[in-house]
């Protein structure tokens, strides 16, 4: 009991310490001042891997036991963790439950052992021993006083546990925050790589610090789907500061690995895989390090990807310039304001989705009397379909022209797309010919949207025809004839007006354009027109469409 009241006293001034090792290093101090012994070791114990290591220890080899960690039930801390009990070994070389490995990595013998456990809120914290009794051997008083320290260390013991944690997690949070700010406001790799750099080797001491970014064409792949690849991929040797290339990988890791020499981290973002982040070091990473350094690889993984965003930018704006003078090139070839065609008023439009669209309309006039309208649509949208459409307008042209026979030329260009593309590319087509002096209307429908003639009160659809040109070959196409009168309006278009979308995904349908041209059909072709694509806008809500949009609308004039 006459021990009890010092020890009390010194250790309630313990709770003011909220560094650490200076605390554990102050209950060190006080295990050899009142128990005598030559040692005092302080464990603590780590919940999530179910050992205890060396928090602090004295004697001229701390560093070395500071390495050192057990496993519940290894040695004598383990005893005492897993059976929350006290335990004193006076003769060490004869009992099972001591470890020798200690000893082992540090020169020193121990004889005997005074290990208590530590508590906080009836969780185990770690352990306290006393190593060594200098006079004599640890007894039942020894036991009681060591007692009384591990029940009154516990609470300034987890306040300085949970400080140290929280200066940590605030400078390694600092340090992300960093890297997070030099990727944000930074479009200069070599930049960020050096933040990286410094980053990495102010945490450990790498050999090599290298970062491997694999080709795209692989990124997405699982590691069941990876495959021999002639593709390169970018290494970025951050300690000497040049890139090379390296063949792809042909397996990508999706957790970290480590063993004596190497760490390599994961670079993934959104299902991924971007690359790796690979250390080489004297010896193996610590698993605090290894932890923090996770986090730059997700910040890593940002910059590849913002890297990666630039460089598609450029060579997204060198398409845009390409484009352009492509689209500007296919309108050059679709005609401009319909005039002079005798007792017709025409008016026509064709609105691309994207720079280049995959709509073809085009108006020939044979002479006073016959004009020939035709209007086409491209399976798909971009390049490919304006390719395919260019090939389309440039025979269809010239044959037109040649022969006029609106079967013969629908049926040779069925031939030459079918021996020339892929079978999932093709052309809806609609050609007629109209002649004004017979008022006669004959025509060609090759898979078309069905054109119309709103005549009075009738709408009468011109849908009798056969397969899309470019499906199969040698399909049998015929002409269709029918009479035309004063004042009818034919309306030949391409399904990007009736299939156009509002916000709530409704189609704008034929039953609405039937609406809209059938109150409007009074009005010039022109006016029409301009009201018609007005329409459409606001039945979208926006002023881009999805679809190719294309018409033409055409009035007899009485």
């Amino acid at each position: 009991m006459s021990k009890e009241h010092p020890i009390r006293k010194e250790l309630g001034e313990l709770y003011s310490e909220i560094d650490l090792n200076s605390l554990l290093n102050k209950i060190a101090g006080k295990i050899r001042k009142y128990l005598d012994c030559e040692q005092a070791s302080i464990f603590l114990y780590d919940e999530l891997k179910d050992e205890l290591y060396f928090e602090i220890a004295t004697g001229d080899k701390q560093e070395e036991l500071k390495q050192i960690v057990f496993k519940k039930g290894e040695g004598a801390v383990g005893w005492v963790a897993e059976h929350q009990e006290p335990l004193i070994i006076h003769d060490c070389s004869s009992d099972q439950r001591f470890s020798a490995k200690t000893d082992l990595k540090t020169n020193f013998t121990t004889r005997s052992i005074l290990g208590v456990p530590v508590r906080y809120d009836n969780n185990p914290l770690g352990v306290l021993e006393a190593i060594n009794k200098i006079d004599g051997k640890f007894n039942h008083e020894d036991r009681e006083t060591l007692e009384t320290m591990a029940r009154l260390v516990p609470i300034p013991l987890q306040n300085a546990v949970l400080f140290k944690k929280v200066k940590q997690e605030t400078r390694e949070k600092d340090r992300l925050l960093e890297l997070a700010k030099s990727i944000s406001y930074s479009s200069n790799q070599d930049e960020v790589f050096a933040r990286l750099k410094e980053i990495i080797c102010d945490i450990v001491t790498p050999l090599e610090i290298n970062v491997l970014v694999y080709p795209q064409e692989i990124q997405s792949l699982s590691p069941q789907q990876l495959k021999p690849s002639r593709a390169k991929s970018h290494l970025y040797r951050l300690l000497t500061n040049t890139r090379d290339e390296a063949d792809a990988p042909l397996e990508s890791i999706d957790d970290t690995i480590i063993d004596d020499s190497t760490a390599v981290f994961p670079l993934k973002s959104q299902g991924r895989r971007l690359g790796t982040l690979e250390l080489k070091l004297e010896k193996k990473i610590p698993e605090a390090a290894a932890a923090l350094i996770r986090g730059l690889a997700a910040f890593a993984a940002i910059l590849v990807e913002k890297l990666e965003m630039q460089a598609r930018m450029i060579e997204q704006k060198k398409l845009e310039k390409e484009l352009e003078i492509a689209r500007e090139i296919q309108q050059y070839f679709l005609p401009g304001e319909c005039r002079g065609l005798k007792g017709l008023d025409v008016a026509s439009v064709n609105i691309p989705s994207s720079q280049l669209g995959g709509d073809y309309y085009d108006i020939i006039p044979f002479n006073d009397n016959e004009t020939v309208f035709t209007i086409n649509d491209t399976s798909g949208h971009g390049i490919p379909a304006s390719l395919l459409m260019s090939t389309f307008r440039a025979n269809f042209v010239y044959h037109i022209k040649k022969d006029k026979d609106m079967v013969e030329v629908i049926s040779n260009l069925n031939n030459l797309i079918v021996e020339t593309t892929e079978p999932n590319h093709y052309v809806t087509s609609f050609t007629c010919r109209l002649d004004r002096e017979n008022m006669k209307l004959s025509y060609v429908n090759a898979g078309h949207n069905a054109p119309f003639i709103l005549r009075e009160e009738k709408v009468i659809k011109l849908e009798k025809g056969s397969l899309s040109v470019g499906l199969f070959p040698d399909v049998i196409y015929e002409a269709v004839e029918i009479d035309v009168r004063p004042d009818d309006l034919l309306v030949l278009y391409t399904d990007g007006i009736v299939e156009a979308e509002n916000p709530a995904g409704l189609q704008y349908s034929l039953e609405r354009l039937l609406d809209f041209l059938t109150t409007h059909r009074e009005k010039g072709a022109k006016k029409i027109k301009e009201m018609l694509i007005e329409e459409l806008k606001g039945f979208i809500g926006k002023n881009h469409f999805e679809d190719d949009v294309t018409f033409i609308l055409i009035k007899i004039i009485g």
